[in-house]
């Protein structure tokens, strides 16, 4: 019984300081979207309703929450392109659910502050940038997983690196696009979906020359 008790404590308490992270973490987003990269712990620790000492506990600086959001934020871009990718069946499915992918992610950038925070504590700090590129890679391999079936004659590391160039186009496109005037913002998309199509289109066409002509698929059905 004692045992139940102190492991019924010890959930709690976990349960307690998941809550006290994703409280902290919801607000330095929040600062983050108002002020910019220039939040302090002090501020964080104020709107949190944490005292200072115990956000030090979590956190040990302000690089240590920025790489801890950097991190939610992949996981649910993660989840997103699950998303999109959850029931591919053809080359032509895959191409159209990492295009919708892709424009969400380009819309979120457009329309999300938060995205704008994290993108610039990354620019200037070399560790988030290896989470980044991390990042970039897994979902690649993910890609990869997909495609690699449908495009068995194309080579493993053309195909994977067509799919690290498209995610890390992706994501340029999106940060890209918040700079520019808003006529060029206008064609940013239509033109990324252009260079994907293009790249992609290369890959089927070399898959179906290299494969025996009497497995060959027309090349209209993408099959």
């Amino acid at each position: 019984m004692a045992t139940r008790k102190r492991s019924g404590r010890r959930l709690a308490a976990q349960t307690r300081s998941k809550a006290t992270v994703e409280r902290i973490l919801d607000s330095a987003a929040a600062l983050i979207v108002e002020k910019g990269a220039a939040v302090t712990m002090t501020e964080i620790a104020r709107r949190s309703n944490v005292v200072i000492g115990s956000l030090y506990q979590y956190f040990a600086d302000r690089s240590a929450i920025n790489r801890a959001l950097l991190m939610r934020h992949h996981e649910e871009v993660r989840r997103m392109l699950q998303g999109y990718l959850s029931e591919i069946e053809t080359f032509n499915d895959f191409m159209a659910a990492i295009e919708a992918a892709a424009a969400k992610y380009y819309a979120l950038h457009q329309s999300d502050p938060l995205f704008n925070g994290i993108w610039s504590a990354v620019q200037t700090d070399a560790e988030l940038q290896r989470i980044d590129l991390a990042d970039t890679l897994l979902n690649a391999r993910q890609l990869h997983a997909i495609a690699r079936p449908l495009l068995p004659a194309v080579d493993s590391d053309e195909l994977m690196a067509t799919c690290a160039l498209l995610i890390q186009f992706a994501l340029t496109t999106g940060r890209f696009a918040l700079a520019m005037p808003a006529p060029l913002k206008r064609q940013m998309l239509p033109i990324f979906r252009r260079i994907m199509r293009a790249a992609l289109d290369a890959l089927y066409a070399e898959n179906a020359h290299r494969r025996p002509a009497k497995s060959a698929a027309p090349a209209h059905s993408r099959a």
